[in-house]
Order: C-alpha cells, then structure tokens, then sequence
C-alpha cells in the first residue's frame, strides 16, 4: 500500500511537473515575441534616420542570446536543478542588460526603452520573491546609472520629427500593453491559485471528515471513537480519573428496514444521533460503532453515576417524534456500561460493555446493564 501511495505521489508530481514546463516554454515564446516587437520597433528608428543599424544589431543579438538559453534550459529540464526553475530573477537581469545595452548603443532612444524596464519587472513581479525583487531592482538602479553616466549628452527623447514623434507614442502605448497583459496575467494566475487553495482546502476537509466521521449521520465513526478511547484510557492511567461506555444498541431496528424501508432506517438513525447529542454533556465523546450500534465515551464518570445522564438519553428517546418517520414508529436502545479496570485494554473494556449490552437484549431490551 505504501509503495503504491508512493507510485501515485510520483506520478502526481511529474504531472504537475510536465504541466509546469508547458507553460514556461509558452513563456518563452512570449518572450522572443516581445523582444522580436521591439526589434521591429527598432528597425523602424533606423528608417527614420534616428539611430544606425549596428544598434539594432546589438539588441538583436542579445536578445536572441537571451531567449535561445531560456528555451534551451526549459527543453532541456536544465531549470528544474535551480530552486526557482522559471528563472524569473536570471531572466529579469538578462532583460535589464538587454535595455541597458541599447542605451548605450543608441542613447538617441534611451527614453522609449528605458521605459520597456517596466515590461522586464512586470514578468518577474508575476514569478519573483520579495528578497530577488529587491536585489533584481538594486542591481538595475546601479547599472543604469552606469549606462546613462558616459552618454548624459546624447540621451534624448525622439520627437525631432513626426516620424520620430510617432515611433515614441508607439513605443510608450506597446509598454504600457504589454504591461497591463502582464498585470491581467499575473491577477488570473492569483486567482486560479486563490481558488485552487480553496478547492484542496474543501477537499482536505471533506478527506478528514470521511476519516473521523461517519457518513450518514455526521457523528464519529468507530476509527475516531477507538483512537478517542486510547487517549482516555492514557489519561485516565495517568491521572487516575475515571472513565466508562456506554454501548446502544437500537431495539428492533431490522423490523424498521422490513416494515419501513431502509430510507426510514437512515432517518431513525440519523433521529437517534441528533438525540444522544442534543442531550449528551459537552465533555463525553459520541459516535456510530457500526450498523445501529452507538458508543458514548462518559468522561469523569463510574459505571454506578451512568444511569443519570444515560436516564437523560432515554427520556429523549421516548419524548422524540418517531412517527415523523414513519406512522406508529417508537424507538428504543439497550444500553450495556463498563468502566475502565486498572491495566484493562481498551479491546477488553469494549468487550465487557459488549457482554453488557447482550444481558440487557437477553433482559427484554430498551434497559441498561452495567458491567462492572
């Protein structure tokens, strides 16, 4: 069992893993696609006589150096060895350097692309941390400087000319897009996350109550009622404070599923728990043995001092509507108690209250027998 829950955590893992890669190989075709817009961008300044054509060269090549590594490690699986395998902050830095060193070619067009630094920091804000944020942006602040320190004279905004003015509108309006795609983007992906947590936060608590539950009737199942009993019977050797149970049977509850249907026998079930619990004290331990068999853990409590909240049970029992159920329905439980013997198992203090729980059958039923 253990190595096929293994096997399935795998298999999970490489799926999620597979799934991952997709998308980060989408990424890099988003990225050539960028870089491959702001070369065109660049082509156009050079037919307007803005800057030279080795500039566009420069980013270029940069740029395809750029996203060839990036898809070249996400194909290759060479990511998947880094803690952060999109790369984000590797990624962003190559992006800075890209722009930075078109600043320094061809600082006639310094403004427009320095402005695209905002498009390399919307992709790491979706995939970076707060600590690489904060370094990814402390290099920047340092480089660019660097980049606008030897060309301060030739650094300029291209609007001498219509052509020029029209380039730049188009270059700041292609930023501002590409940003506000990337904001959308980064805002679904929280979203589709926000809600993925939720749904595994509603299936680990459908999971849990499937575990400690019992389906029908909401109330603890025989797993849940056994580890409770362990821990009773350890605080109760350790501090020396009694314990018993009290194990009910529903009298006649076969003849309810003949005559009624087993629909009328889901309900009697259900009616049985929503009495022991509306009436049981908030510091005893309720929930369904098995079949119509219930077992009430009565913490602090010696056999002999049962009968009074057992008393309180019962009386529940007869006051309850039972005919809501089915006309002329009545219900009853025999009822079998043992408290815990000193270097008594939980096995052989169920058993007892088992024995219990047959001499009150034996006795006409709709009683209590204390085993003790």
């Amino acid at each position: 069992m253990e190595a096929d829950a293994n096997l399935e955590r795998a298999v999970r893992k490489r799926t999620a893993q597979e799934r991952d890669q997709k998308q980060r190989l989408w990424w890099s075709a988003s990225t050539a696609s960028s870089y491959a817009l702001d070369v065109l961008l660049l082509v156009l300044f050079v037919l307007a006589g803005t800057i030279p054509g080795s500039a566009v060269a420069v980013y270029a090549a940069a740029a395809a150096l750029v996203t060839l590594v990036q898809f070249a490690m996400y194909a290759s699986g060479a990511n998947l060895r880094f803690r952060d395998p999109s790369l984000a902050a590797p990624l962003v830095v190559a992006g800075v350097a890209v722009q930075l060193a078109l600043v320094a070619v061809a600082p006639q067009v310094a403004f427009p692309f320095l402005a695209n630094l905002f498009t390399v920091f919307a992709f790491g804000v979706i995939w970076m941390s707060l600590r690489a944020s904060a370094i990814v942006w402390a290099l920047t602040f340092v480089a660019t400087g660097a980049a606008l320190w030897p060309v301060a004279a030739r650094v300029a905004v291209p609007v001498s000319t219509p052509a020029e003015l029209a380039l730049t509108w188009l270059c700041f309006s292609l930023v501002l897009g590409r940003c506000l795609l990337l904001s959308v983007y980064a805002n679904d992906l929280r979203t589709r996350l926000s809600e993925g947590r939720r749904r595994l936060a509603a299936s680990l608590e459908q999971i849990r109550e499937l575990v400690h539950y019992d389906e029908l009737t909401k109330i603890y199942n025989r797993r849940t009622l056994i580890e409770r009993l362990e821990q009773e019977r350890s605080r109760a050797v350790r501090t020396g404070v009694p314990f018993c149970v009290a194990l009910f049977d529903l009298d006649h509850f076969k003849a309810v599923n003949d005559n009624h249907g087993h629909a009328a026998g889901d309900e009697v079930l259900k009616g049985f728990a929503a009495v022991v619990r509306a009436t049981m004290r908030d510091s005893d331990v309720f929930g369904r043995y098995g079949g119509e068999e219930f077992l009430l853990i009565l913490n602090a409590t010696v056999p002999a001092a049962a009968q009074v909240p057992l008393g309180r049970i019962r009386a529940g029992l007869a006051a309850h509507d039972w005919g809501a159920i089915a006309s002329g329905l009545a219900l009853s439980a025999s009822v079998g108690v043992a408290g815990l013997r000193a270097g008594e198992l939980v096995a052989q203090l169920l058993n007892r209250a088992d024995a219990a729980l047959y001499e009150a059958k034996r006795a006409g039923r709709n009683c209590v027998v204390i085993k003790d």
